[in-house]
């Protein structure tokens, strides 16, 4: 008999990472649902500030909205000596204008409302999160995954295609699945968090107490009356138990009259370097936090996670499609290399914070709290594939202008719009330049493919009227630039090597059976 399912992919987990497949997902008409075992959203900040790239994601995805109304970009530094306040810029620099974003700056803003706005963006698309159901059990077979849920009401098995766990650092999916997570705990660097609410003090900055006996920091988190409390555990102190009271006691001791009136999240964070070996096993896959674990240097947790996804939603509905297990080896392929870098970079930044902030001067402090964040790694933006099995040139790309594997720069003047608008939607993208002949990928059915004809002459279909595009891009007369769905460029060829191009993407390509969004 032909096997049955409750849906083709199972997303457990509707944090941000969670929430960003399923949204990618339900707007390429994939059957999918997503269950998270808390009874309801998260009120926890945790994460506090989102990157240009992951705007530019959320963007794609029509959830940016509540994100920017929300968000703050400038948030500068306030550190309180003894002697008084001393003002400095905000921490992390803008995004280079050579990534040409939309986004260039980084927004402060609590990790609930972009999950916020990512639930609200679900809604629209048709989707919910089931709420109060958690994963107890996973099987797989050639064919799909079986997974037995609990509810406050009973237990019952789903079965899907696909599972991906998006599920956190504890992941019961990666548990459950035997995936293991290597690496290591750094036992001297732990830090006092929580959402406080504090009175007369001002929300137009960040405000740090330096201090031998380890900084205190608070940071508003813009929309709300809440601030994020951080302070670090000094490797010889044993950490006290997270409380209103406690935390009071330390700004009593360490930073006079900070009076704090309530508080909605405490809590002990212990610096985990750990990632898995492989995002994959079988049809069961890892994303965000359940795949790497590290220190919060650089803001990274969430915008790695949300970056993960955004790489994976296209792959898995081709997988759903059709498409030859080559290509969901790329996701690991491509994601795992920048989860190590991350792991590297931010517990170094972390390990030099934590010196600084135990030593008490706000110079060295400053320093290495803006190091934290200052990055094009950081940003997103100058993260690229150009190592992944999927990449293609002819051999005569040029030297300058972005290569198959980078992130595709936004141009504008096109017609009167941007190119980061025409990108934008669920679909490939095929830019030829002052190349007015057929191209056989225009023929692709079904029409997951649009092809952007942009050139110099009045008459083209998209006029280059500002000279940008040639400026940025360097392309060769005739040459074929194409574009995946996550925005980054898989190959660059010139228009006589078309049918090289198509068969190199062959291991890649799905049936494409079910119907697709336009």
């Amino acid at each position: 008999m032909p096997d049955t399912f409750d849906t083709d992919v199972l997303v457990i987990g509707a944090g941000p990472t969670g929430l960003t497949l399923a949204c990618d997902l339900s707007r390429r008409l994939v059957t999918s649902r997503i269950i998270e075992r808390d009874a309801e959203p998260s009120r926890a900040s945790k994460a506090k500030r989102i990157q240009s790239r992951s705007l530019e994601v959320l963007d794609d995805l029509g959830a940016v909205g509540h994100v920017l109304a929300r968000g703050v970009a400038e948030l500068p530094m306030r550190f309180h000596e003894p002697s008084g306040a001393v003002d400095k810029p905000s921490i992390g620099a803008r995004a280079d204008d050579a990534f040409r974003t939309p986004y260039p700056d980084a927004l402060w803003i609590g990790q609930f409302d972009v999950e916020t706005a990512l639930r609200q963006r679900l809604a629209e698309l048709g989707g919910k999160v089931e709420f109060g159901t958690e994963a107890i059990g996973i099987e797989q077979d050639d064919d799909g995954v079986t997974v037995t849920v609990r509810t406050r009401d009973d237990e019952k098995t789903l079965r899907a295609r696909y599972v991906v766990g998006a599920d956190g650092g504890k992941s019961s999916t990666r548990k459950l699945s035997g995936i293991p997570l290597v690496g290591k705990t750094h036992d001297e660097q732990r830090w006092y968090l929580g959402d406080v609410t504090v009175a007369g003090l001002d929300r137009d900055h960040m405000h740090i107490w330096p201090s031998e006996r380890g900084m205190l920091g608070l940071t508003p988190l813009p929309g709300t009356e809440l601030w994020q409390f951080q302070s670090p555990i000094l490797p010889a102190d044993e950490p006290g138990v997270p409380s209103l009271e406690f935390y009071q006691r330390l700004f009593d001791e360490r930073a006079g009259s900070v009076q704090l009136t309530s508080a909605t999240w405490l809590s002990v964070y212990q610096v985990n370097v750990r990632m898995v070996e492989d995002y994959r096993k079988g049809r069961v896959l890892l994303a965000g936090d359940a795949a790497h674990v590290h220190s919060p240097a650089g803001g990274q947790g969430m915008n790695t996670g949300i970056q993960d996804a955004y790489n994976l939603g296209w792959k898995i509905t081709s997988a759903v499609d059709g498409a030859r297990s080559a290509l969901l080896d790329t996701y690991a392929a491509e994601r795992m290399p920048v989860a190590r870098a991350v792991l590297a970079s931010s517990t170094d930044k972390m390990t030099r914070t934590m010196a600084q902030a135990s030593r008490g001067s706000e110079d060295g402090l400053g320093s290495a709290l803006a190091d934290m964040v200052d990055s094009a790694t950081t940003t997103g933006l100058g993260i690229h594939y150009r190592t992944s099995p999927m990449m293609y040139c002819d051999g005569e790309e040029t030297d300058t202008g972005p290569k198959a594997g980078d992130r595709a720069p936004n141009v504008h003047g096109l017609n009167g719009g941007d190119l980061f608008s025409l990108l934008r939607g669920p679909r490939w993208s095929l830019i030829t330049w002052n190349h007015d002949e057929p191209v056989l990928l225009g023929n692709a059915k079904p029409t997951h493919l649009q092809v952007l004809r942009i050139g110099s002459a009045p008459d083209s279909s998209i006029v280059d009227t500002s000279g940008e595009f040639p400026d940025v891009y360097r392309p060769r007369p005739g040459e074929l630039i194409m574009i995946r769905p996550d925005g980054h460029l898989v190959a660059r060829v010139a228009a006589e090597h078309e049918s090289d191009l198509i068969a190199h993407l062959a291991p890649f390509r799905s049936s494409g059976t079910r119907v697709r969004p336009a």
